[in-house]
């Protein structure tokens, strides 16, 4: 059902029925929109869940600056109702019977970069930051993404293993990580009651690995050789490294977009080259020293990720037992206009023997639309639409990159810059800023806790036919026995007002604000 509804009366409504946040955002107007402002002295809280009452559900709510800033703002609990409204013509029912993947979390890369800037704000204001993912009363965050060396996101380019010809690794050395970049994941850790996954990506590889002939980097020699045979055990030394300054590494990705290389510095692999490498070398490495270590295999964008996927395993099947689960970018999906669900829908089809894990997106990285741009709300709702899309095609989870960034969307070594969900302050270092990007993740990440389970979800009966349907929405069960309904409505005009039938507790009506996110909570009916 659509409602054609003007601006002022949307914010009339809001004001009689959004419930006041103990501590709302502090609204700080930028060029493209709002933001939320957090100093030493104030930062916006999410309000607790609570304690939900029968056949009643939680609505947490985020709009745009037009609809009023509401950024997770709780909203007056939803009632069940036994009879369907017959005015509202959209329904959706929930298929208890039906299940899909199981979640492994959300969250973040600590790079370089954003340890960096983390470190410029005071003291007081680097906590605070940290709480807003990893604290009891931030987003929940489980996930860590970390560069096995420099990445795009460093201030310099530098690998674990400097020393020429040391295939052995015996100077191996993680040292340029320890003044920064490890206090800040064991921050994060040391104030999180969540068990946080941390898996090591790798950009770089030490030169004299590569053949020195080719103008782009690539490993030297064969698979099996002792080229080869070191850059697999350099994965071994990371996550040894890592484990010794207590941080355990739950996963490692094989490249990051091994594809896409183009100069020397980087590390670039034919597929069927990333393919035999991780079958005769980085597989049987970790499967003998570190087998509870999990192996994703890609880690690239999701264009041609079927092909690439099938040249892998098609190659030699052996691979099959060294393979854990196949990691990928959201990019070249031109900022969500056109996104490629389809082809982790079609690869998971073909391969259902691996999870698929969304391992790193940001807004910004296009030339055209380069950097932060504070406040744009599109970017929050972009946010939203990638992770229930991949949802909905098999995902069981998402990964967000930076962390933090500074004003510019750096520092770095290339001067290339990106948005972040947060942007901090560094000049003064008193400052920090939640983009709508924020608040996109915490529909998720705040609500879904690991091992939650997808539940289908069916459109039954609609208004009429559409070619685009504007309203994106996925459902899970949690490990205690909670469900969790998250929607996005992407029509910029219309507010959608449908409902959603579940077996055991009747219906509820879901009202939804042009280009807002609901993520929708209750308690399920246990049946004698």
């Amino acid at each position: 059902m659509f409602i054609s509804i003007s601006y002022q009366l949307i914010l009339i409504i809001l004001g009689i029925y959004s419930i006041t946040a103990q501590s709302p955002c502090d609204i700080v107007t930028f060029e493209y929109g709002n933001v939320c402002r957090c100093t030493e002295k104030y930062c916006d809280v999410i309000d607790p869940l609570g304690i939900i009452p029968n056949a009643q559900a939680a609505v947490y709510e985020s709009t745009s600056e037009y609809a009023g800033t509401h950024r997770l703002t709780k909203l007056p609990n939803l009632q069940f109702q036994s009879q369907r409204n017959p005015n509202i013509t959209d329904l959706y029912e929930i298929d208890y019977t039906t299940t899909y993947q199981t979640i492994i979390g959300f969250g973040g890369a600590f790079t370089d970069s954003s340890a960096v800037v983390t470190s410029q704000l005071s003291e007081n204001l680097q906590k605070i930051l940290l709480e807003q993912y990893f604290g009891k009363d931030g987003l929940n965050y489980n996930i860590g993404r970390i560069p096995m060396g420099a990445a795009d996101f460093s201030l310099s380019l530098y690998t674990y293993a400097s020393v020429p010809n040391d295939f052995d690794l015996n100077n191996f050395t993680i040292s340029m990580d320890l003044p920064i970049k490890i206090p800040f994941i064991k921050s994060a850790m040391a104030m999180s009651n969540e068990t946080i996954y941390f898996f090591g990506s790798p950009w770089y590889a030490p030169d004299w690995l590569k053949n020195a002939s080719n103008p782009v980097g690539t490993l030297n020699g064969v698979p099996g050789d002792k080229y080869h045979k070191s850059w697999a055990r350099y994965f071994s030394k990371f996550i040894e490294a890592y484990e010794s300054q207590g941080i355990p590494i739950w996963g490692i990705t094989s490249q990051n977009e091994y594809s896409q290389v183009k100069d020397f510095k980087g590390l670039f692999y034919t597929s069927q080259q990333l393919a035999d490498w991780v079958r005769v070398d980085l597989g049987p490495e970790l499967r003998t020293n570190h087998p509870s270590v999990k192996i994703m295999i890609y880690d690239d964008d999701m264009d041609l990720m079927f092909i690439r996927i099938a040249e892998m395993i098609n190659r030699n099947t052996s691979i099959n037992k060294y393979v854990d689960g196949i990691a990928v970018h959201w990019y070249a999906t031109v900022d969500m206009i056109f996104p490629d669900f389809y082809e982790m829908y079609i690869t998971r089809l073909a391969f259902p023997q691996f999870f698929y894990f969304a391992s790193e997106a940001c807004e910004g990285y296009l030339k055209a639309d380069e950097g932060p741009k504070m406040g744009m709300w599109r970017r929050g709702t972009n946010y939203a639409l990638s992770i229930i899309g991949d949802l909905l095609v098999g995902a069981t989870g998402w990964t967000d990159w930076n962390v933090v960034l500074d004003l510019h969307g750096g520092p770095n070594q290339f001067q290339y810059y990106v948005d972040s969900p947060i942007i901090a302050n560094t000049t003064s270092g008193n400052v920090f800023y939640k983009n709508p990007m924020y608040y996109a993740m915490g529909h998720f990440s705040k609500f879904l806790p690991r091992d939650s389970i997808r539940v289908e979800m069916k459109l039954v009966k609609e208004e009429k036919m559409r070619y685009v349907v504007p309203l994106k929405i996925v459902s899970f069960k949690t490990p205690i026995n909670q469900m969790v309904i998250i929607a996005l409505n992407q029509d910029t005009n219309h507010t959608q007002i449908v409902q959603v039938k579940d077996p055991n507790h009747g219906y509820l009506t879901l009202t939804l604000l042009p280009e807002s996110i609901q993520t929708i909570v209750y308690n399920v009916a246990t049946t004698d």
